[in-house]
């Protein structure tokens, strides 16, 4: 039985059905439960200031630590405290990173997030971690 889960979100339908899985879970083993949010750095490419690319970066940290705060309420409303944690990079890495870093022992995460468009050329993060992962991964439709 897991002791400790980590729920990738990124505020799609999939990864809000994760967080309730992960907290299904957790209730009857016992286990901790901790939301967590990626923040994908956009291209530089075609930012004409470094103050553009922070105010971008400013956004996305808002957006996530609102996520998050809307995780939290989901879990309260199911009756149970989660914790939360914000990174920035790679997101399929960066979960993995900090699942081993953390002694997570199961990933709870969505089936999809991003646009078909983004999946098909990049490949989904779920996939990626599926395979890269080395605690068992929860994939939830």
């Amino acid at each position: 039985m897991p002791s400790k889960i980590l729920v990738p979100v990124d505020g799609s339908t999939y990864s809000k059905k994760a967080l309730e899985q992960a907290v299904s879970i957790a209730k009857g083993t016992g286990a901790s439960v901790t939301a967590f949010h990626v923040i994908e750095k956009p291209p530089t490419v075609y930012v004409e200031s470094q103050k553009v690319l922070n105010d971008a970066m400013a956004k996305y940290r808002s957006e996530s630590a609102r996520m998050l705060d809307e995780c939290k309420a989901i879990a309260e409303g199911l009756g149970f405290k989660i914790g939360t944690a914000i990174m920035e990079g790679d997101p399929a890495a960066g979960i993995v990173a900090f699942c081993e870093k953390g002694g997570f022992d199961l990933i709870a995460m969505g089936s999809r997030g991003h646009s078909k468009l983004k999946e098909m050329v990049l490949g989904s993060t779920s996939h990626k971690v599926l395979h890269r992962a080395r605690c068992s991964v929860l994939i939830v439709k």
